[in-house]
């Protein structure tokens, strides 16, 4: 069972891929997170879990939420992780994160995939992230085959320097960069409240009409890419950008 959660739609791309390789199905945790719903799969093939690298480690919030869910039927679990440079150390903070779940940890496999983060950097041409994905149908089908066959990821050997990325700049980032008092919406807001609905911490909320942050965000960047109006910017960064929607 392939389980996935998508901001921008990296992920949710390689799980699919990956489900139609090994055949396997393949569950969205978007709506298990952001409704609280208590969580119990049962699967005889092992678990995968895709997800976006948030300051070279797994998003905390899915870390968290992965430790509350009931596996049952398999007992294997693999990872995989995209990004847009490096993973970093995550899989040492894996390891102690998912401790919890009782499964047995097969390995966690980086994809490097289209950079999204339009708060922080620029965007890559069309051209340049055609190629990048190109790239990527061979890392995932290099992961499907290791989990066919039920062997492990590589483990990850980690430099000082990964683990200063997935340690300390981890904290450092999200303490003091990781925050929403920079998102705002434009004269261009329809209204429609899509952002809303796309945020998986529920952290936007609507009021006279329109959207407000309410200081618990994760930089996800769901809200800003799925805009249909082009109409929430993040301070002077992201205004007159391309936004980056994976579909």
């Amino acid at each position: 069972m392939i389980l996935y959660f998508s901001g921008t739609g990296n992920s949710k791309y390689i799980a699919k891929k990956l489900a139609n390789i090994i055949k396997d199905e393949v569950v969205d945790l978007f709506s298990f997170i952001k409704e609280n719903k208590e969580a119990r799969f049962i699967s005889e093939k092992p678990y995968v879990v895709v997800c976006p690298t948030y300051g070279w480690r797994m998003p905390r919030f899915l870390s968290d939420f992965l430790k509350t869910v009931k596996f049952a039927g398999s007992g294997n679990l693999y990872v995989i992780m995209n990004c847009g440079s490096s993973i970093g150390s995550a899989e040492k903070y894996l390891l102690r994160d998912l401790r919890e779940t009782t499964l047995d940890f097969k390995g966690l496999y980086g994809i490097i995939m289209p950079e999204n983060y339009i708060m922080l950097f620029n965007l890559d041409s069309d051209e340049k992230n055609a190629q990048i994905l190109k790239e990527a149908e061979d890392k995932i089908s290099y992961a499907a085959g290791v989990i066919s066959e039920g062997k492990s990821f590589k483990e990850n050997r980690s430099s000082v320097l990964d683990d200063f990325l997935s340690g300390f700049l981890n904290d450092v980032f999200f303490k003091f960069i990781v925050k929403d008092k920079k998102f705002y919406y434009t004269k261009e807001c329809n209204k429609c409240g899509i952002c809303a609905k796309v945020c998986v911490l529920n952290n936007i909320e609507y009021r006279d009409g329109y959207p407000k942050w309410r200081g618990n965000c994760t930089h996800c960047a769901a809200c800003i890419a799925n805009c249909p109006m082009k109409a929430i910017e993040y301070g002077s960064r992201t205004v007159g950008k391309k936004r980056y929607l994976l579909k």
